[in-house]
């Protein structure tokens, strides 16, 4: 089509016929907002605006696809412009719901000792209103509920001052459980933090959280202020995972978006076994790497093939295997059929699964 298309816009461009093309038209199309109506319309028009405006769309088409890569975040990809999904054998759709046989359970374990006891006996038949035969049968159930007269609760420290004859001064204890200067308590400070850090709540959504719910008063600003407290004070283990992290023997890097104030900014984390450490940079490159990174790393870096990993300075690197799974598959798709490429690309992939199944038993038998 791409041939009969060309050839045909040089005769028409050479007679001076070329149609004028409908942007609105193309921007329907792309967004998936034509109607019947509109593409009948369409085909009545004629040969020549029907073939300008399918190759208007082919050039918009490519001109959306030119700035995508494997690399490429999903939410940069026009939804027009991303692959279908493959879908399933019918075989795995017809999975029971729910927990598979030889799976562990994921019940509750049992309650614990009641803090309470009720009784419930009937005085008569609710249905006929008769005297009831007491027959001396029972039985129990339990449950557990947030308390009815859940309310916060103020508490007024009395801070005594004495004098020090040896260091010459006055001292005086530290609260345990409150910031200085701060009028809410560590655990309204820790529940607000993992409602907005780690469940994704918003500011809004916890002042009305607090405020009605568990009935404490609280605004917007006044959180804010609490976290950068909590900030400064926690900065110093947060200088220690970045030094741990330095100096550890493998270290996982990933980037992922990160919208701040509306505009896209990276997600960095750096992971092992003992340590993780998350940054936000506005960049996805080398300058965000080098804040990281203020030295030599004397270990192995594991990544996925983002090009600016390449020039992090370390004593060794090693690529993703999914990430290098997924390459091979699309290198069998597109270049293995190729003449005289069939030889090298299977002997390729056959050390491949050598090393896949070396690093699978070293790790079986606790060496890897």
């Amino acid at each position: 089509m791409n041939g009969i298309g060309s050839e045909t816009k040089d005769n028409l461009s050479t007679a001076g016929l070329q149609p004028q093309v409908d942007a609105a038209l193309l921007d329907k199309m792309l967004a998936n907002q034509l109607s019947e109506q509109e593409a009948w319309a369409f085909a009545r028009s004629g040969p020549e605006v029907v073939v300008f405006t399918l190759l208007a769309l082919q050039m918009r088409v490519a001109q959306s696809l030119q700035g995508s890569g494997p690399n490429t975040p999903s939410g940069a990809i026009p939804p027009y412009a991303k692959p279908n999904a493959s879908g399933r054998s019918t075989a795995r759709n017809k999975k029971k719901r729910g927990g598979q046989p030889g799976h562990p359970g994921r019940t509750r374990d049992p309650l614990a000792e009641p803090d309470r006891t009720r009784e419930h006996q009937l005085p008569c038949c609710p249905d006929c209103k008769g005297e009831l035969r007491r027959t001396g049968q029972a039985r129990s159930r339990r449950s557990e509920d947030i308390p009815e007269d859940l309310h916060p609760v103020i508490t007024e420290d009395i801070v005594h001052r004495d004098w020090c004859p040896n260091c010459k001064k006055q001292v005086e204890p530290k609260i345990p459980d409150v910031l200085p200067a701060c009028t809410l308590g560590n655990r309204t400070l820790v529940l607000a933090t993992l409602l907005h850090f780690l469940q994704g709540l918003t500011i809004g959504q916890i002042v009305d959280t607090f405020n009605f719910h568990l009935r404490m008063k609280v605004t917007g600003g006044g959180l804010v202020q609490m976290w950068h407290r909590l900030a400064d004070l926690l900065f110093g283990w947060y200088e220690q995972i970045h030094r741990e992290s330095l100096d550890s023997a493998r270290l996982h890097a990933d980037e992922t978006g990160w919208r701040v104030q509306g505009k896209t900014h990276w997600l960095w984390c750096f992971t092992n076994a003992e340590n993780t450490f998350y940054m936000i940079d506005r960049t996805r490159g080398s300058p965000a790497l080098n804040r990281f990174f203020t030295k030599h790393f004397e270990g192995t870096l594991i990544t996925d093939f983002w090009s600016p990993y390449d020039a992090v300075s370390s004593d060794d690197k090693q690529k993703c295997w999914p990430h290098l799974l997924r390459d091979m598959a699309r290198v069998d798709e597109q270049f293995a059929r190729r003449a005289g490429m069939e030889i090298v690309f299977q002997a390729y992939s056959q050390r491949l699964s050598r090393c896949e199944e070396t690093a699978w038993i070293a790790r079986r038998n606790g060496s890897g």
